[in-house]
């Protein structure tokens, strides 16, 4: 009986309660038009409205991802996650706002989509601004042609 009421307390306590949310204002995108050769830019404005995010990921939800199809001068802070098909951007404290800026040349031809979720790189890989039919994307395409 005595286990039971332990149980009853524990619950009652908040001890087995899901997660907080991530939740976060998203701004930005990537370039949209450039020539092989050509500098381009990501520019993603993350402002976390949710609980702390550890090592904020930045992943790329499509084939396409932007940091293969350009050589990448300037990851802003950010490592690439080839595993998670992410830039890792480290840690995003409660109410941090932060601007990540990337810059590469684009060495390949071609027309790409892009869809760029934010997502915690640590176990339970939850995402942020997820919703029952999936996260919040930034979606963008770009056209890259021949020098």
């Amino acid at each position: 009986m005595k286990l039971v009421g332990l149980v009853a307390l524990l619950l009652a306590s908040g001890l087995c309660s899901s997660p907080d949310l991530l939740t976060a204002a998203v701004e930005g995108g990537g370039s949209h038009a450039a020539r092989v050769g050509e500098t381009v830019q990501l520019v993603i404005k993350v402002t976390n409205t949710g609980a702390a995010i550890p090592h904020l990921g930045l992943v790329f939800r499509t084939p396409d991802r932007w940091y293969e199809r350009h050589k990448m001068t300037d990851l802003g802070g950010c490592t690439i996650d080839n595993q998670s098909s992410a830039l890792d951007c480290g840690d995003l404290a409660k109410g941090e706002s932060k601007t990540y800026s990337f810059q590469g040349i684009a060495t390949v031809a071609g027309s790409f989509h892009y869809e760029l979720a934010l997502r915690e790189l640590v176990h339970p890989y939850t995402y942020v601004n997820d919703h029952p039919d999936g996260p919040d994307a930034q979606v963008w395409d770009e056209a890259i042609s021949s020098g």
